[in-house]
């Protein structure tokens, strides 16, 4: 998709988290930041089964992460999971931002374009640092909460694949009123890239042949 870009055509600059701004995975970084390696590594071997099923593409791939999810997190007070999240976010995010995704970011930044995350991880952990760095909008998955205290599950849908363009158009309906850049890194940001005017696959670097 690509339109003309005119003085009055706001222009969008949107990007996925994981291996797109980050070099890894924040999900299991921040699992294993919390609580260690070893137990990362055993309950992940535990989730084999799913992953597999995963891999063959018989289930989402919201399966086996609910259930990590749910493993970890189910029955934390939503206030300690909110400062875990802050303090993670704050303190180790920075560490696993792409250099080359940094500039990319910089330069949207000084042309003066609309910074937004959209995301399969959750706003929880992203928010705080997209915050620091003059992004506009995060769009994300939720934790779901009861009583004051996670259930384990995510709320709605997983923002995956057609779910990133669904967010994306709650936020900004009128499509001819953007022109819009999008960076993904994964087969769960096809849809949001082909969405955009000018896409491009960070792990394939074509964004490096581009000038803004």
């Amino acid at each position: 998709m690509s339109q003309h870009i005119s003085e009055n055509t706001h222009k969008l600059a949107v990007f996925d988290f994981d291996g797109t701004i980050t070099r890894r995975d924040s999900f299991n970084d921040l699992i294993i930041w919390k609580f260690g390696l070893l137990r990362f590594l055993i309950r992940m071997f535990s989730l084999t089964p799913l992953i597999i099923l995963y891999k063959l593409g018989l289930v989402d791939n919201a399966v086996p992460k609910c259930k990590m999810f749910k493993s970890f997190f189910k029955g934390m007070k939503e206030e300690d999971f909110i400062d875990l999240c802050q303090t993670y976010s704050l303190t180790r995010i920075d560490f696993l931002v792409r250099e080359q995704t940094r500039e990319l970011i910089k330069r949207h930044k000084e042309k003066g374009h609309i910074l937004i995350i959209v995301s399969a991880s959750l706003e929880s952990w992203i928010y705080p640092w997209a915050k620091e760095n003059s992004f506009e909008e995060v769009i994300g998955s939720k934790p779901e909460i009861a009583n004051g205290s996670l259930t384990g599950n995510f709320q709605g849908e997983n923002c995956y694949g057609i779910e990133k363009i669904n967010r994306l158009q709650q936020l900004y309906p009128k499509r001819s009123g953007y022109y819009i850049y999008a960076y993904g890194d994964s087969k769960g940001d096809r849809e949001l890239i082909n969405y955009a005017d000018q896409g491009y696959y960070i792990s394939r670097k074509l964004f490096l042949r581009n000038e803004l």
